[in-house]
């Protein structure tokens, strides 16, 4: 099954939080190019949302060729989606992620703490011109 879990408190419209969750589990191969993504209406009663959202989502992620809409059959994973091309890289920087986490942890700082310091972080890159990736 699926895990995603929008943030409806992180300022980043639930749509866009969507598209990246979806991405990120086709790059690192939870999802699998020809695979069949859960139908709009029972991911929207899932994760309690409008299901305009979802769909805004799919038809997104079909128009970056993330994702294929084919009519009645529902949505599927591209052939040309970069399926795990990244993995290596995502796991070695989920590594570094992991320990930072549990050393901010083990200082006593909470999870809503270390989320609003590292989209804090992520915004001063943006702003000062960095990678931005």
């Amino acid at each position: 099954m699926l895990l995603l879990k929008p943030n409806p408190s992180s300022g980043v419209p639930i749509y866009l939080q969507l598209m990246e969750q979806l991405k990120h589990a086709i790059e690192t191969g939870a999802l699998r190019p020809g695979e069949q993504l859960p139908g709009i209406r029972p991911l929207a009663e899932e994760l309690v949302m409008n299901p305009n959202t979802v769909a805004k989502a799919y038809r997104e992620l079909e128009h970056e060729g993330v994702i294929e809409l084919r009519q009645g059959a529902g949505a599927f994973v591209s052939d040309k989606a970069p399926a795990k091309k990244d993995a290596d890289k995502l796991r070695a920087a989920q590594t570094t992620i992991a320990a930072a986490i549990e050393k901010l942890r083990a200082r006593g700082v909470t999870d809503e703490e270390i989320r609003r310091l590292v989209e804090a972080e992520l915004s001063g890159i943006y702003k000062s011109g960095g990678r931005g990736e």
